[in-house]
């Protein structure tokens, strides 16, 4: 267990690693017979979840990312470890709706539609003050500060999309949100990173009030070692296996009372179904305005 972040700890234990609760392994968290698309598949985060519903049996697994040879890694170690299941990969760019449409593609071909969508799309531009982007290279600064919205939000918004048209009531959509959306005070320097995931997790709230038979999810999955976290500056602080296997677990069915919630993975499973009259509640674990609404 590792002390909470920021103070922010919602239930009395606070993961850093996994724990048997969320394991893959358990039979009540199967993913048999499922097809999973992950985007950010070939880095970081994502080949822990992408190594996390293989663990669970998925059926069929498509991976969407910007590199080739990353994805191809990816897709051949899963495939080594878990023979019986079946990998696609998808070299795209989650922007451009053309490549996101072509993931959707290979469920199509397959002959089934999407169950889960994780949405494990991130950009961070560089860290530094909203002042700090004036004078020479601003043009350049402005781009790469904006390229946070075309990559967190209309990124997530084309994923949205393509999974209502194609998956079947009762699936689900995971965002990989982070903490720098909601954590306050702001943190200085993530003005471009942290306004566009907050705006990707409000997306989010809006597609479940829009789509109830769906489940919609926003998940906080620690600070875990990856490029991105080299580029913040910041230390990991947790496992990424603990994210891989709590998206996991919120995708199968013990997930179902938390649809429509801000997670983080660190909060105990346990903890929360026990808590479920609570965290029920319209307010309770969703975007607002702190000390009002």
């Amino acid at each position: 267990m590792a002390e909470p972040l920021w103070e922010t700890n919602f239930t009395t234990t606070f993961h850093s690693r996994s724990y048997p609760s969320i394991s893959p392994t358990r039979p009540e968290l199967s993913a048999a017979g499922k097809t999973v698309l992950i985007s950010g598949g070939g880095r970081g985060l994502g080949i822990a979840i992408v190594e996390a519903f293989a663990i669970a049996g998925a059926a069929h697994i498509i991976i969407l990312g910007r590199s080739t040879a990353s994805l191809q890694e990816v897709a051949e170690r899963t495939r080594a470890s878990h023979p019986s299941a079946k990998i696609s990969t998808v070299p795209g760019d989650v922007s451009r709706e053309e490549d996101v449409a072509r993931a959707f593609g290979e469920a199509a071909a397959g002959g089934a539609g999407v169950d889960v969508v994780v949405a494990n799309v991130g950009y961070l531009p560089a860290v530094r003050p909203v002042a700090a982007g004036g004078g020479e290279g601003a043009s350049d600064s402005t781009e790469d500060w904006w390229k946070a919205w075309e990559v967190n939000v209309k990124g997530l918004f084309l994923l949205a999309r393509q999974f209502l048209a194609s998956a079947r009531p009762g699936s689900a959509f995971v965002n990989i949100s982070a903490v720098a959306a909601h954590i306050n005070p702001a943190m200085q320097g993530f003005s471009g990173y942290a306004g566009s995931k907050i705006g990707a997790a409000r997306v989010v709230e809006t597609l479940q009030a829009e789509n109830p038979s769906f489940r919609f999810y926003n998940v906080h999955p620690g600070v875990v070692e990856s490029d991105m976290l080299t580029k913040s500056g910041l230390r990991a602080l947790e496992n990424a296996d603990l994210a891989g296997h709590f998206v996991a677990w919120v995708a199968s069915a013990e997930g179902e009372l938390l649809k429509g919630k801000y997670l983080w993975v660190n909060w105990d499973v346990d903890e929360l179904k026990e808590r479920k009259e609570e965290i029920s509640a319209p307010r309770k674990l969703v975007t607002g305005l702190v000390g009002w609404a």
